[in-house]
């Protein structure tokens, strides 16, 4: 592995695991099960703008993006307050200016003032699909786009969203109607 934050970030990632439960993925996999699947989120990322990981956890897929974004701004979203310490502590570890834990429920936060309605891209590993479409639509401008690790998982139709593409790691919607929530 070339970067040596992605380095740092994964050694952390372990270190802290012991002690809370982060990852249920085994060390010598990570690149191959958190890295890769999280850098093919990028095919569909822009350049600039305010990304919300939804239920971050461990920091996959957000602190990874973060990294290869620095024009972003990222909002690391975790309710587990152990949790959201570890994304702080990397962040800070890390210097990235460009991410922010967040401790807090992502339904109640798209209805915040500073929140609602501020996200250009919402992703998202380890959690209900129907349940980021949710919190996304409170969450996404107008045309915001959604990403999700890929699933084998059949999804129902949300006419909230189109699909816009897909790779072998990811799955990528652009919010078009959030009046039929």
């Amino acid at each position: 592995m070339k970067d040596k934050r992605l380095s740092a970030y994964l050694s952390e990632l372990y270190r802290w695991n012991k002690k809370i439960n982060l990852t249920s993925v085994n060390e010598k996999d990570a690149v191959k099960i958190l890295v890769e699947p999280s850098l093919g989120m990028a095919e569909f990322m822009p350049e600039k703008g305010r990304v919300v990981d939804i239920g971050s956890g461990g920091g996959i897929p957000g602190i990874i993006l973060s990294l290869r974004f620095p024009e972003c701004e990222f909002l690391l979203v975790d309710s587990d307050g152990k949790k959201s310490a570890f994304l702080a502590h990397v962040a800070g570890m890390l210097k990235l200016t460009n991410a922010r834990a967040v401790r807090e429920r992502s339904e109640k936060l798209a209805v915040m003032a500073g929140f609602s309605g501020t996200a250009d891209v919402v992703v998202s590993r380890a959690v209900k699909r129907e349940d980021v479409f949710a919190s996304a639509v409170g969450l996404l401008k107008p045309g915001g786009l959604v990403i999700l690790h890929h699933s084998s998982k059949p999804l129902e139709p949300d006419a909230r969203f189109e699909s816009v593409g897909n790779n072998e790691f990811a799955d990528c919607w652009r919010m078009i109607n959030p009046a039929s929530a």
